[in-house]
């Protein structure tokens, strides 16, 4: 209640600061978390914006650990940053509850052109934009290339294919290592995946509404079974496999110790596994027949509070953040693969070879994305990807069908809402 009694304290101060720009000077505090890297790259990326500007200067409020409880402090107590660096939970929350600024509010001071709508778009509350995307991550297929040429196996045409390719690809694998490699990582535990899955199956909101689960348990329950399939079929190890594979980072997770050739992982995993000691390939991930590609996005953003006195400077600043190929040059790929495409080409001689091909696989995934963003979780949501997991596994193990996975996940999940509003 704090929280949103100061944001609405607030509201007028917005309103009356959107129209006019200040006539002196002002300071603009911004926040984000980081290692020192990112904090002395952010704040040399402030002192070019702030000679671009001109009347603008900042104050850096920066932290490495315990971000979330300061920032939830000062939003309670109205003393919230000017800018703040943001997920999708963060503007989902504050977003809901009117600590940010409405982006349109100050449309004509950000730049948006050079951002993909579909990523634009990925954390909308209710059908307005909080943020603007500082980076971009999207789900693919990561292919171990030294496996499939130590194995004598085809590249998948990853250009055309759909979820019965990708199975019967997976599931010849294993026979063709003589048992030395599965084919896929189990992909029935990915809450994200099942989100895309659903959008193919054309209900564009993806997984979720605002009482729970969004879509029928059948849409669930085939995407369970596709991954119970998979194991039948040895397309996956078996759930005693896999479950000692989880937990830790990438490195540790089946792909990442060559126990089987692909993965459905987010792309930026790419160069962690590519440490690894092996070659890797991002693939696109499959459709339905005749489908959408469904692809979903995540990102790291910034945000403008309510309780700026100044949006129309910080909205400026912001937008020199995202778009100024000065700051750039300095801030280059640090927290992830800029989501402002001009700036990505600007960059992309400093890219490294795994992160290029990211900027490759985003570029084709960028221009097949539907623009309209998935709904956010709903209060309540926030362990819905636990919840799957232990269905899926139960699943896995035999415990229970798809269909009863399906269904005691959709209670589980629409109940956990229903608590929580």
């Amino acid at each position: 209640m704090l929280l949103t009694l100061a944001a609405c304290g607030q509201a007028d101060n917005q309103a009356q600061g959107e129209e006019t720009a200040a006539s002196g000077p002002v300071e603009i505090r911004v926040a984000w978390w980081g290692a020192e890297g990112r904090h002395e790259q952010t704040q040399a990326a402030l002192k070019v914006c702030e000679e671009a500007l001109g009347n603008v200067t900042t104050s850096a409020e920066f932290t490495s650990q315990g971000y979330d409880d300061r920032l939830a402090t000062q939003f309670a107590a109205g003393d919230a940053p000017d800018i703040i660096q943001v997920t999708s939970g963060h503007v989902t929350s504050y977003g809901q509850r009117g600590g940010l600024v409405d982006i349109a509010t100050v449309e004509e001071h950000i730049d948006t052109s050079a951002i993909a709508p579909g990523v634009l778009n990925q954390d909308a509350v209710d059908g307005k934009n909080y943020a603007v995307p500082i980076t971009v991550n999207a789900s693919g297929i990561m292919l171990n290339v030294t496996l499939m040429e130590q194995y004598g196996l085809e590249r998948p045409d990853d250009e055309n294919w759909t979820w019965d390719d990708l199975f019967d690809y997976a599931s010849s694998v294993y026979e063709a290592s003589d048992g030395a490699i599965w084919g896929i990582q189990q992909p029935s535990e990915d809450i994200r995946l099942l989100g895309i899955w659903a959008r193919q199956l054309g209900h564009s909101d993806g997984l979720f509404s605002e009482n729970g689960v969004g879509v029928d348990t059948e849409v669930i329950s085939s995407f369970l079974e596709y991954g119970y399939d998979l194991q039948n079929t040895e397309g996956s190890a078996p759930a005693s496999v896999s479950i000692e594979h989880q937990g830790g980072g990438v490195e540790q997770t089946m792909i990442g110790t060559g126990k089987t050739l692909m993965a459905v992982r987010p792309i930026n995993e790419i160069t962690a596994l590519a440490a690894t000691g092996s070659e890797f390939e991002l693939l696109q991930l499959p459709v339905h027949e005749e489908g959408e590609t469904g692809q979903t996005f995540r990102s790291m953003s910034w945000a403008i509070t309510s309780d700026s006195q100044h949006p129309v400077e910080a909205a400026r600043l912001l937008n020199c953040l995202q778009s100024n190929l000065d700051a750039a040059d300095i801030l280059q790929a640090e927290r992830g693969l800029p989501a402002n495409q001009e700036v990505v080409e600007h960059i992309r001689p400093t890219l490294s070879p795994e992160q290029q091909m990211m900027a490759d696989f985003v570029a084709i995934v960028e221009e097949n994305a539907p623009e309209a963003a998935p709904m956010a979780p709903p209060p309540g949501a926030d362990t819905a990807e636990q919840m799957l997991r232990r269905y899926a596994e139960d699943m896995l193990f035999d415990r229970i069908s798809p269909a009863e996975a399906a269904e005691q996940f959709t209670a589980e999940l629409d109940q956990s809402v229903s608590d929580a509003s």
